[in-house]
C-alpha cells in the first residue's frame, strides 16, 4: 500500500472515530424525577424551574465543551413507587449519566436499592435526612444542609424557656421520622420531651385530628414536619378553634407556598438553607434574579434559588471533566468545588455534604423575615 494509501485509510479511520466519539457524547443526559402533580407540586416545580434556569444558561453558553446537557424530567407526584419506576426508566432506558435533583426523603429511600446496585451518581437530592448522608454512600453528592443543622438551629432559636410545652406534629413516613430525630436530639440537649407526637398521611390534608391532639395537650410550641398544604391547613384549623401557638419548619415545606396561605397574626419560624431570594448582598441571589427576570419563568423562592445553585454546580464540575464525562470524575469535580458564586462550600465525606450553612426566617402573610 502506498503512502497516500496508508494517509488515506488514516484519514478515514479518524474521521469515522471522530464521529463515534460525537455520538457518544451528543448530548449528557440527567435524570430527575420530581413532584410536578399533587400535593407537593409546588415544591417539585420550584425546585424545577430553578435548576432549569441554571441549565439553560449553561447550555447558553455553549454547553459542556459544546455539548449540550439535557434534563429527563418525570412526574412523580411525591409517591415513592412512582420514583422507583422513573428511576428504573432513567438508568435502563434513557442511561443517564445521574440522578439529578430529586424531591424528598421517602422517595429518595424508596431508590437507594437501585442507587446502590448500579452505583449511579445522586447528586443534590432536595432532602436533608440523616439516612442518606451516610460515608459509605460515596455515589451521593448533598449539596444543602441537613435536617440536624435546621432542627438544632430551631430549638436553640426558640427553646429559651425550658418549661415551654412543645408538641410535635409530622408527616407519617421517612421524611417525618427523619427529622423528628433531629428535634428530638436536639430537644434532648436541652432536657426537654415533646408534651405529644402527633402525626398525618403523606399527600394528605386530613389534619383535624392531629392538631386536636396538640389543642388537648396544650402544646405551646409546635414543630411541624410536612409540605406547605397540610401544614397550612393545620395552622388555619387550629387558629378556627382559637388555637394560636408559636409554629416551626424545615425548608421542606415549600416556605413560599406556604406564606401565601397564612393569615396576619400566625406565629411561624423557618429554617432555609440558602439565603433569602431577595437578599441581593448576596451575588449568587443576584445571578438568580438577573436569570429569572430575564427567562421569566416564575416567582422568587428559596427553593428555586436552591435548585439554581444546584444547577449551577452541576455545571462548574461537569465543565472539569474531558468529553465522554466519566461519572467518577463527575462525583470527584463536584466534590473540589469550593463555591457557587458567594455561596460557600466546603465537602464532608462524612455525611456526604457540601454546605452546613442555615438561615432562620418568620414566616408571614407578606412573605419570610429575616430572624438573627
Amino acid at each position: 500500500m502506498s503512502l497516500k494509501s496508508v494517509q488515506r485509510l488514516s484519514a478515514v479511520l479518524f474521521l469515522v472515530g471522530a464521529s463515534a466519539v460525537s455520538a457518544e457524547v451528543a448530548k449528557i443526559q440527567l435524570g430527575m424525577s420530581v413532584p410536578l402533580t399533587g400535593n407537593a407540586s409546588g415544591i417539585g416545580q420550584s425546585y424545577k424551574n430553578g435548576v432549569e434556569l441554571a441549565i439553560n444558561q449553561l447550555n447558553k453558553e455553549g454547553g459542556v465543551h459544546g455539548i449540550q446537557v439535557q434534563l429527563v424530567i418525570k412526574d412523580d407526584q411525591y409517591e415513592p413507587e412512582r420514583t422507583v419506576q422513573n428511576t428504573r426508566q432513567f438508568i435502563l432506558e434513557n442511561k443517564v449519566l445521574a440522578l439529578f435533583a430529586y424531591v424528598g426523603t421517602p422517595t429518595s429511600l424508596a431508590i437507594s436499592p437501585l442507587l446502590q446496585h448500579y452505583q449511579i451518581p445522586y447528586i443534590a437530592p432536595f432532602s436533608g435526612a440523616s439516612l442518606l448522608r451516610q460515608s459509605e454512600y460515596n455515589f451521593i453528592y448533598h449539596l444543602r444542609a441537613g435536617y440536624e443543622e435546621e432542627t438544632q438551629s430551631q430549638v436553640d432559636y426558640l427553646l429559651l424557656n425550658p418549661k415551654t410545652k412543645v408538641g410535635l406534629l409530622l408527616q407519617a413516613d421517612e421524611f417525618g421520622a427523619s427529622v423528628e430525630q433531629g428535634y428530638l436530639k436536639a430537644l434532648q440537649l436541652k432536657g426537654i420531651s415533646p408534651v405529644i407526637t402527633a402525626r398525618f398521611q403523606r399527600n394528605s390534608t386530613a389534619i383535624e385530628a392531629g392538631v386536636s391532639e396538640l389543642i388537648n395537650a396544650g402544646a405551646e410550641l409546635v414543630f411541624m414536619v410536612g409540605t406547605y398544604k397540610p401544614l397550612a391547613e393545620a395552622i388555619n384549623f387550629g387558629r378556627r378553634k382559637g388555637y394560636r401557638p408559636t409554629y416551626a419548619t424545615v425548608s421542606f415545606a415549600g416556605l413560599q407556598q406556604l406564606s401565601a396561605l397564612l393569615d396576619k397574626g400566625d406565629k411561624v419560624m423557618a429554617t432555609m438553607v440558602v439565603p433569602k431570594p431577595t437578599d441581593t448582598s448576596w451575588l449568587v441571589v443576584r445571578e438568580y434574579q438577573r436569570l429569572m427576570i430575564q427567562q421569566a419563568t416564575a416567582p422568587l423562592s428559596d427553593i428555586g434559588l436552591e435548585g439554581f445553585t444546584a444547577g449551577t454546580l452541576l455545571g462548574q464540575a461537569l465543565k472539569l471533566c474531558s468529553l465522554p464525562v466519566e461519572r467518577s470524575c463527575l462525583l470527584e469535580k463536584l466534590r473540589q468545588q469550593t463555591a457557587v458564586y458567594d455561596f460557600p462550600l466546603q465537602f464532608d465525606p462524612i455525611k456526604q455534604q457540601a454546605s452546613q450553612q442555615v438561615f432562620r426566617v418568620k414566616v408571614t402573610d407578606r412573605g419570610l423575615e429575616d430572624l438573627r
